[in-house]
């Protein structure tokens, strides 16, 4: 049996600016960015919404469907739902990256996108960045 000396000098204790956050629906274990340890955390939510954005955009370049009201009936979503998807393909080039690769803000979700997405894309970095 150990004496507590022996236990204290096998003590390792770790201090780290770690938090939990509410991000949408879930809790997530928030590590600082620069730690050099933060883990992606791919939102499937924004994922799935980004890659519809591309594939409508992408349908609508080819001539398979004219505008938001086709895309809207031949997918049976809502016309509304559809509007405030497809700006998500003209997000800036490291925004999309990061949603992909789950390494964007920890604050960002699918509600973040309910108003207008700015056209410029360092606006949209200011906008989608931040807290």
């Amino acid at each position: 049996m150990q004496s507590s000396t022996e236990d204290d000098t096998n003590l390792l204790i770790l201090k780290t600016d770690a938090r939990l956050k509410r991000c949408g629906g879930e809790v997530r274990f928030q590590l600082p960015p620069d730690s050099g340890h933060a883990k992606s955390h791919p939102v499937p939510s924004l994922i799935r919404a980004v890659a519809r954005a591309h594939d409508w955009l992408d349908r609508i370049f080819r001539g398979e469907l004219t505008n938001q009201r086709a895309l809207a009936e031949a997918t049976g979503l809502d016309e509304r739902y559809v509007g405030r998807i497809l700006p998500l393909a003209f997000l800036a080039p490291d925004l999309t990256e990061a949603i992909l690769e789950g390494k964007h803000a920890s604050h960002l979700t699918l509600e973040n996108f309910r108003g207008d997405v700015p056209v410029d894309w360092n606006e949209q970095r200011d906008q989608f960045s931040r807290p």
